[in-house]
């Protein structure tokens, strides 16, 4: 099909001029072949005026966990008297010099006028004249399946590298890409994708539909999955850059209820404090149908027109409301940070019920000393039935309940004690950073290693290969596992070259009878490194433990040791929706998490020798992490031991307590 395409396109231009000789009706393969690449050639050579190589100097030599490269890349002359546009991915080392070379050879320091933020771009400025402009794809002829061809210019100047694909789709990464199946790497990032006639369609970027940041998306380099910011996008946003000021993602801070693209809830699920949301006058329990005047029914659609938007942008919204005859309608002008969120904290731990028994409300088996649940008078053994006049059914359901609160915010409890109502008022607080000297094991009912193999249920210290796979873990599951109750999971990432498994098997044993743990142990499958890629197998572990096993999901963390840390909060950044908390011992935080999600609540753990220096690290990042709300608890460890030594019983108690402490609410 594509070269039945590409002779009817040389026949046309044959027919217009554009060719030096007819071209018969058909042609042999060879000669199609001929004429393909004859085509491509020609496309580049209209484009090759326009493409310079960027060359950076200095600047940092890693990006979080990328290291920056040093080689040139490209970018694209958009006006004549010296604006070239690249992407920003080029410039994330934060170069001292920039030096940009034209086709001719001549050769230009560059100063960064402004980024975007949003689509990752950067525009650049070089003092030159006369520049050839390329032409434009107007954004009427973009269609799914025509040529694509990416160029990039590197080392040679007098020929740009090609790539050749189609466009597989457009409006991708919420509409503010076209997608190509060419070769996109870091050689052509900042480069042209044209069409067969040399039209410049759009400028290649890394995207992650997923993900955001400066190395988002570098991850599919060459993959046959590549993305192109429409030139008429970078036109309309070239003005606004030339004002030297960069341009960031707008936020508006709502959250709908349901999960999913596809979901079809609209229904305000939470409106952030200080958001602009909560500004124009949006609430919670709002149903959205409208945004910027366009009916919207899926969550796809919504984020299709927020993720496309700038900080400063108004937006309209129309949304319907309980008491409201009509659909009222607000103008929210979009902001670069939202306040971090913060849920509200009552201070208590619930009664983990048999999942067999039916109960009413939800019993408070411990009540944190200083909470705001022991200010307002709540006592162990007491139940709590109702929340702000909503009845309480589950732990799960009152925890939702307090989650959409804030620190400060006030609430009404009806409780039963002795079996008879009582109604207190409470004033929550924040989530502390601090573990309580002791918390009460839950009694779970024992049972004989023999009853649980009577129902094939394997419990005790085991090693077993994933089915499906040739990786390999560890497990220990306590010998009195009861199936009718709910435990913890904590999943024990080991640091590159030991397994520790013996260590950990030996001082957590213990630890995980009293308090109802199950710990599995995933092997790297080098054992002297983690790899990227080991993350899937990670949690295709933990899924399986979940299957064969009940487990709590509030309680499954991970634990890790010295550098085994950066896998670690690689997982649980991944897998948001898995993890609830991460513990590390004699290791740090490399990079700062991504924001809170009201969701997925995440708490951190952090024991450190105080003669270890990665205290310098790690300090000041802990205050940054408790300005982003996470719940973080740090523990300096002043003993005889050596830094990087794993700690001593008393501290992993500690850890015991924190790990038991994760449903808390």
């Amino acid at each position: 099909m594509r070269r039945h395409l590409i002779l009817s396109l040389l026949l046309f231009w044959t027919v217009c001029g554009l060719g030096n000789s007819p071209l018969p009706a058909q042609a042999p393969a060879s000669d199609l072949e001929s004429l393909e690449e004859r085509a491509f050639k020609q496309a580049a050579a209209l484009m090759n005026p326009s493409i310079v190589r960027i060359e950076t100097v200095g600047g940092q030599d890693r990006v979080g966990k990328l290291i920056t490269g040093t080689g040139p890349t490209s970018g694209v002359v958009v006006s004549r008297d010296g604006l070239i546009i690249s992407s920003a991915f080029n410039f994330i080392g934060k170069p001292s010099s920039i030096l940009v070379t034209l086709p001719d050879g001549r050769r230009f320091p560059a100063v960064v006028v402004a980024t975007d933020h949003l689509r990752m771009l950067t525009l650049l400025k070089i003092e030159a004249d006369n520049l050839p402009i390329p032409t434009a794809v107007p954004e009427k002829d973009l269609q799914v399946g025509m040529w694509s061809i990416a160029l990039g210019r590197t080392f040679e100047l007098d020929q740009p590298s090609i790539s050749v694909g189609i466009v597989s789709a457009l409006e991708r990464i919420w509409g503010k890409a076209i997608q190509t199946d060419a070769k996109i790497s870091p050689i052509n990032y900042g480069g042209p994708l044209v069409d067969i006639q040399g039209r410049l369609m759009g400028i290649l970027v890394p995207l992650s539909p997923g993900a955001t940041g400066e190395t988002a998306g570098v991850e599919w380099y060459d993959s046959g999955i590549g993305f192109a910011i429409p030139m008429s996008d970078v036109l309309k946003v070239i003005p606004r850059l030339n004002t030297g000021k960069d341009l960031h993602p707008g936020l508006l801070g709502i959250t709908l209820s349901g999960k999913g693209d596809l979901s079809t809830e609209m229904n305000l699920d939470r409106v952030r404090y200080g958001s602009p949301a909560q500004e124009a006058g949006l609430k919670a329990g709002d149903t959205l149908i409208k945004l910027n005047d366009k009916p919207v029914g899926l969550h796809s659609e919504v984020k299709s027109v927020l993720m496309s938007l700038y900080a400063g942008d108004t937006v309209s919204l129309t949304v319907t409301r309980e008491g409201a005859k009509e659909p009222l309608t607000f103008k929210a002008t979009l902001t670069e940070k939202l306040v971090p969120f913060e849920s509200g904290f009552l201070g208590i731990l619930p009664v983990r019920e048999a999942q067999n028994q039916t109960t009413t409300g939800v019993g408070v088996r411990y009540v944190i000393p200083d909470s705001a649940a022991e200010k307002a008078g709540v006592k162990a053994k007491d139940r709590i039935l109702e929340f702000n006049q909503q009845k309480v059914t589950s732990a799960e359901m009152l925890a939702f309940l307090v989650n959409h609160l804030r620190p400060e915010d006030q609430a009404s409890l009806l409780i039963s004690r002795d079996e008879k109502p009582v109604k207190l008022d409470v004033k929550l607080q924040k989530t502390p950073d601090a573990v309580p000297a002791e918390i009460p094991t839950q009694a779970i009912p024992s049972r004989t290693a023999q009853e649980n193999k009577t129902q094939n249920i394997k419990v005790g210290h085991y090693k077993e290969k994933l089915p499906g796979s040739d990786s390999s873990y560890w497990a220990y599951v306590p010998e009195n596992y009861h199936p009718d109750y709910e435990y913890g999971l904590m999943v024990w990432i080991h640091p590159p070259g030991n397994t520790m498994e013996s260590t950990i098997f030996n001082e957590w044993k213990s630890i995980c009878e009293q308090r109802g743990i199950i710990i599995v142990g995933p092997t790297a499958e080098d054992v002297i490194r983690w790899n990227r890629n080991e993350t899937e197998f990670v949690e295709a572990v933990v899924k399986s433990m979940q299957q064969r096993y009940d487990i709590d999901p509030t309680r499954i963390f991970l634990l890790s040791h010295a550098d085994g840390a950066d896998f670690a909060f690689d997982l649980a950044f991944k897998y948001r929706e898995l993890f609830r908390g991460v513990a590390v011992t004699e290791g740090s935080l490399k990079s700062l998490p991504p924001e809170t999600d009201p969701d997925y609540p995440l708490s951190l753990y952090f024991a450190l020798n105080a003669h270890n220096p990665l205290n310098q690290l790690l300090q000041p990042r802990l205050d940054l992490i408790r300005e982003m709300n996470y719940p973080t608890v740090f523990q300096l460890i002043k003993n005889d031991q050596q830094p990087g030594e794993y700690p001593e019983k008393p501290f992993l108690e500690e850890i015991g307590r924190w790990a038991d402490s994760l449903d808390r609410i």
